[in-house]
């Protein structure tokens, strides 16, 4: 009887859900969509026993649904967002990488269909890669994603507003909500790389991806205990995913989208459902975030916009095997390499892919064994590949050369797309050249520390090894530019816009560097291409602009400054160039108002892109110092050491700040981090200089002879060497 009692309850409870009393609460229900970049299911303590306890997870896994095998259908951000926000696979969307794709589908969004029932939306990113030019926010009211270079770095992480930030403009939004009938969706970046928890967050045996695991969890934990405080958790729908994992060089890929292996696609997810009612606690079957969209359709009894890939999370299907679709494309589009293909049932993984991969879950959940030729890897590999045949291709269109502009000048890697031709069959496997994608990567890395040589090295390696390699060459290009190896940068320039001669990084790489050389006419040459060819690119004119700066034919200088403002006046090297100006004007009419203005367009480029443009943060630099407040001019000359160590006037000046300051041993630190990235005579000059104030004749002689080794005219060390005797 007691049996027979619970049975009726739980059949009354399923009821309730289904009952037409739910569509009545659908305007008082808050929908909440938490999205945490880049989080591995195993890193997880409710995924896994044996990982770090992730308090917010535990407590909404306490009060929701715990999906214990949720996939992504793709390890990249933008086309991972677009299944959720659509419930149909990345086929079907026609958004397959990060960028080059734009949502143009007829298929209605989570949020424009919410919108069109009635509920105000708001959308809240940390990535410029879910910028609204993707047309991911279509339907939201409201979409925050003005994100600016916050870190100075040069790699992806560098496109990244920190966590906190994003959370607070929420709140802020959900504070003016004057009651629940609202959709908001809020995406965190952390733990995206670059890894860089709070000291906090940081201990011995605790790697730093999962010190931002942790910290995280916190960030959210502290984003749901502001829903509880304003009455909003307890009544709120909340689905809390990730987009996809982190490789963590398990499979020799140190981050995602290449491999579709299992820390890529395994994926935390829990829902909670409004006043915490769960239809069950914990569910085996695979589920995957396109099914977020038609649960939302299932539980309010609504029906869906269009037929969805996705299924309701909260419908109990026993003994249906479900097989969940993945695709990455990322090393096809990038690297011509071959694309990858994948089907999970749960209990089995397999990978199409030139060398057929197939992983027993099960005895296997780390995939060490590839057990292709067994088990049911024949018959997924049957039903996969019927698949894909009826898939439609997709390739990259052009970015917009603004937005293109933008994602560069914020430290973006990964903007070429691959010439790629022939069969995907005959492509190489991944697997054989994912190391010249940590190599690459660490060439890159090298670059940020302003190791230019090193990194040059390393990437003639990788050109050697696979010259076809186009994203090798770009990015070669450029590390040899900021080495001051200018022919070589010329020529590899020169060889990505053979392969893609419409390439405008190509050709504004060959304008810069013609410009460093002081080759102004091939400089001009380049950028009248560049016009040519994109003559609405503000960049463009601002470039021409700034040449004719240095030939301080000033009249043309403002003519081409004026035409890059109608096209685009916030543009940053705008701003930097008029403060330039103004400088200058300071310089020869001695008005104190000029050095004012100088100031602020200096500050305005540091507010909106804090890495800028070389001299930038230096200039500030003179500035406070002329104004007498020296710790923001220290700071100002360390930022410009930091983005531009190749730069030698920082060093230079803040040795000399804090040599006045009475700081002689870092003032002689300083000259001798400069001494190996970027000497001077003068670097040499001062280090002599300063150790005769220290009473180190010894190293003072060493560094003057030092010195007139490579510059044996310079006036100031032969003044000092004949001084002391030297």
């Amino acid at each position: 009887m007691r049996k027979l009692l619970l049975l009726f309850v739980l059949a009354l409870g399923l009821s309730f859900c289904s009952r037409g009393s739910k569509r009545a609460e659908f305007s008082k229900t808050p929908i909440i969509l938490v999205s945490i970049d880049t989080l591995r299911a195993d890193h997880v303590s409710v995924f896994n026993k044996k990982a770090e306890k992730t308090r917010t997870w535990e407590a909404l896994a306490d009060d929701g649904m715990v999906f214990l095998h949720a996939y992504t259908h793709v390890p990249l951000t933008l086309p991972s967002h677009t299944t959720m926000f659509t419930g149909m696979i990345p086929p079907h969307t026609g958004v397959r990488d990060n960028v080059g794709f734009t949502y143009k589908k007829d298929f209605k969004t989570l949020a424009e269909w919410l919108k069109e029932k009635g509920k105000r939306t708001a959308g809240f990113v940390s990535t410029v890669v879910l910028h609204h030019r993707t047309r991911v926010s279509r339907g939201f009211d409201f979409y925050e994603d003005k994100i600016e270079n916050t870190t100075g770095t040069l790699s992806l992480g560098g496109v990244q507003r920190p966590g906190i930030q994003t959370i607070h403009l929420a709140e802020d939004w959900l504070d003016q909500q004057k009651d629940d009938n609202f959709f908001l969706f809020l995406h965190i970046y952390e733990p995206h790389s670059p890894y860089d928890p709070p000291e906090e967050y940081r201990k011995e045996g605790r790697s730093l991806y999962e010190g931002e695991v942790l910290y995280a969890d916190h960030l959210v934990g502290e984003f749901l205990d502001y829903l509880k405080d304003r009455g909003i958790y307890e009544k709120a729908m909340i689905f809390m995913v990730s987009d996809h994992g982190e490789g963590l060089k398990e499979h020799g890929e140190s981050e995602h989208g290449v491999f579709l292996y299992i820390e890529d696609l395994h994926v935390p997810m829990v829902v909670k459902l409004p006043y915490n009612w769960r239809p069950f606690k914990r569910v085996d079957r695979p589920v995957a975030l396109t099914d977020i969209f038609p649960t939302l359709c299932d539980y309010f009894q609504m029906k869906c916009p269009h037929k969805m890939d996705g299924e309701s999370l909260l419908k109990r299907k026993p003994g249906e095997r479900k097989e969940v679709y993945s695709e990455s494309l990322y090393g096809k589009y990038h690297y011509g390499w071959a694309p990858q293909y994948s089907l999970i049932d749960g209990k089995n993984h397999f990978i199409l892919t030139p060398i057929r991969e197939f992983y027993d879950l099960v005895r296997d959940p780390r995939e060490k064994k590839n057990r292709y030729g067994f088990g049911r890897s024949k018959e997924m590999e049957r039903v996969l590949k019927a698949m894909v045949s009826r898939f439609q291709e997709d390739k990259p269109q052009k970015v917009d050369p603004e937005f293109l502009r933008k994602l560069q000048s914020l430290g973006y890697v990964g903007l070429i797309h691959q010439n790629v031709g022939g069969e995907e069959e005959e492509l190489p496997d991944p697997k054989t050249k994912i190391y010249l994608l940590e190599k690459l990567n660490r060439a890159m890395a090298l670059g940020r520390m302003g190791l230019y040589k090193k990194a040059a090295e390393i990437l003639e390696e990788v050109l050697r090894e696979d010259p076809h390699m186009e994203e090798a060459i770009s990015q070669a290009a450029r590390i040899n530019e900021n080495a001051g190896n200018y022919e070589r940068a010329i020529e590899l320039y020169k060889e990505l816009l053979r392969r893609r001669p419409n390439d405008i990084a190509a050709l504004i790489g060959i304008g810069s560097t013609y410009f460093r050389m002081g080759n102004y006419k091939k400089a001009l040459e380049a950028i009248d291409l560049l016009i040519e060819k994109e003559p609405k690119f503000a960049v463009a004119y601002s470039l021409k602009a700034m040449v004719y700066y240095k030939e301080k034919k000033y009249d043309l200088f403002y003519k081409y400054l004026k035409k890059a403002m109608e096209l685009n006046k916030d543009l940053d090297h705008i701003h930097y160039l008029m403060g330039l100006d103004y400088l200058r004007l300071w310089a020869e009419k001695k008005d104190p108002s000029y050095i004012e203005k100088a100031k602020e367009e200096f500050l305005r480029v540091e507010e909106k892109n804090v890495r800028g443009y070389v001299d930038l943060h230096f200039n500030l630099g003179v500035i406070f110092e002329r104004e007498g407040n020296y710790g923001r001019a220290e700071e100002e000359y360390r930022r410009e050491m930091k983005f531009f160590p190749s730069n030698p006037k920082p060093y230079v000046n803040l040795a000399l700040l804090l040599a006045r300051e009475g700081d002689l041993p870092e003032a002689i630190h300083t000259l001798l981090l400069g001494e190996k990235l970027a000497p001077v005579p003068q670097t040499y000059y001062l280090l002599g200089l300063f150790y005769l104030k220290f009473r180190n004749p010894a190293a003072a002689r060493k560094w003057v002879l030092k010195g007139l080794e490579k510059y044996p005219k310079d006036p100031r060390l032969l003044s000092l060497r004949q001084r002391y005797g030297f």
